[in-house]
């Protein structure tokens, strides 16, 4: 069997068209992909799955994120982390026990503007190294929280260094303790 360069050119061009075929200049086509403001809620990590680090970050996160509008408190917050918590936390938390709880100063001015404030959690360079096996680690995070305005705006504030202390439990890693730190 013998090719030539006129079966090698045509079988190309054929090859061409198809591919071209396959495309469509027509704007009906053309897919716009545009945001939207519906909420859905992202699951947070099972606390039977994730390491000490990420214990530390997902509880934090929830500690310090707060819907003023519809909160009574910040310990709201701190109920919606108690998958997340042990120890004393979470006998606080399961208490549900609002008489200690200092509001943020911005607290009543957020609630009244039905704002919302969320927070993003990192790991920390300033964790201490803790040795291999330990089941209690301390875990140093920096949290950043944002005000989202019901105008559709959003207020970042100074993100804060926290110190966290993580137990190792038989049901996985859960937080016992927190600091403010800068």
């Amino acid at each position: 069997m013998r090719i030539t360069r006129v079966t090698i050119a045509a079988v190309c061009t054929a090859a061409a068209v198809a591919v071209a075929g396959c495309g469509s200049d027509t704007a009906e086509e053309h897919h716009v992909h545009e945001g939207s403001d519906d909420h859905e809620v992202i699951e947070p990590l099972s606390p039977q799955q994730i390491d000490a680090d990420d214990t530390a970050i997902t509880a934090m996160g929830m500690i310090l994120s707060w819907q003023p509008a519809s909160d009574e408190s910040k310990t709201d917050a701190l109920i919606r982390a108690t998958p997340y918590l042990g120890g004393d936390l979470l006998a606080v938390a399961e208490s549900g026990s609002r008489a200690d709880v200092r509001p943020d100063a911005d607290w009543q001015q957020w609630a009244a503007a039905k704002d919302a404030v969320t927070a993003v959690c990192a790991h920390s360079d300033t964790t201490p190294v803790a040795p291999a096996g330990m089941r209690t680690v301390v875990i140093d995070v920096i949290c950043t929280q944002t005000v989202l305005h019901a105008s559709g705006r959003s207020t970042r504030l100074t993100p804060q260094l926290w110190r966290t202390t993580i137990v190792r439990t038989d049901d996985g890693w859960r937080l016992t303790d927190y600091r403010f730190q800068q």
